[in-house]
């Protein structure tokens, strides 16, 4: 729905349109806004952001946008140092409590959008990518910052060894037995399912019957997946119990898990 309005040529409505998304909006999407107006993220990633502003060149653009404007929302001071009394968030990701695990990485950008405030890409990306990750360059905001910044990068390195080790313990040995020497890796137990994406533990549960999608009415969803932290102590069925049945509400669906309720509509899953 959101390629099929921002697509480009015929395809986009005549009038304006303000899409409204998280990060996936920056994924593999063929999308291309006038506009871009994101919060403060590394600078690799909001490159990938911006590669979806100004996108087709056919694409005829409203008075006032011609050149290509991305405005990044950052603290009125600037200063990112609360974010790190914030805590952990409930996966455990994010030392600060926040979608991208290192501050450093962030204050690097915001360093970089205040130093240059025009970008030429692709001719900078090589400097903005290693100004706000190489290794050097978020040590130097450690030893300029202060003890807090520097108990900060502990943690996001204990983050990244603790990552690899569950990589290493994941590995399918190519030189061994195939069924008798990775049967661990292979079959795992229930508790031990190797997730694709860290800290992605969710409880997958089938709708009965299937709901119209809000977004396009003419297609259905059967399945949807509810993070584990937002069930709290709440009873977890067992897997062949993953059965809910929704009840439709005016643009959704609403349904239960033990004493939680969630809604799915335009603005996508939420809990009650």
């Amino acid at each position: 729905a959101v390629e099929q309005r921002l697509g480009r040529g015929e395809s986009r409505p005549a009038a304006g349109i303000v899409v409204v998304g998280t990060q996936t909006l920056e994924q593999s999407l063929d999308i291309d806004a006038d506009l871009l107006l994101t919060d403060l993220c590394p600078a690799d990633v909001l490159l990938q952001r911006i590669g979806r502003l100004h996108r087709h060149r056919e694409n005829r653009r409203p008075a006032g946008y011609a050149p290509p404007q991305c405005r990044v929302l950052t603290p009125t001071d600037g200063d990112l140092s609360p974010l790190l009394q914030s805590g952990r968030n409930a996966n455990g990701l994010g030392p600060h409590g926040q979608v991208y695990r290192s501050l450093h990485m962030l204050e690097a950008t915001r360093r970089l959008i205040d130093a240059h405030p025009q970008w030429r890409i692709p001719a900078m990306n090589r400097e903005l990518v290693e100004r706000a990750t190489h290794p050097q360059a978020l040590a130097a905001i450690t030893d300029e910052m202060g003890e807090d910044w520097r108990q900060h990068a502990n943690d996001v390195a204990g983050g990244h060894i603790a990552d690899a080790q569950i990589a290493r313990n994941s590995l399918i040995r190519r030189d061994k037995s195939f069924f008798t020497d990775n049967r661990d890796t292979l079959f795992p137990g229930d508790e031990e399912k190797i997730r694709t994406r860290l800290g992605d533990d969710h409880l997958e549960v089938t709708l009965a019957p299937p709901q119209p999608s809000p977004l396009a009415p003419s297609e259905s969803i059967d399945k949807l997946a509810i993070p584990l932290r937002w069930l709290g102590q709440a009873e977890i069925p067992d897997k062949d119990e993953y059965g809910i049945a929704p009840t439709p509400v005016d643009g959704g669906f609403e349904f239960s898990i033990g004493d939680r309720k969630f809604r799915y509509d335009r603005r996508g899953l939420r809990r009650e």
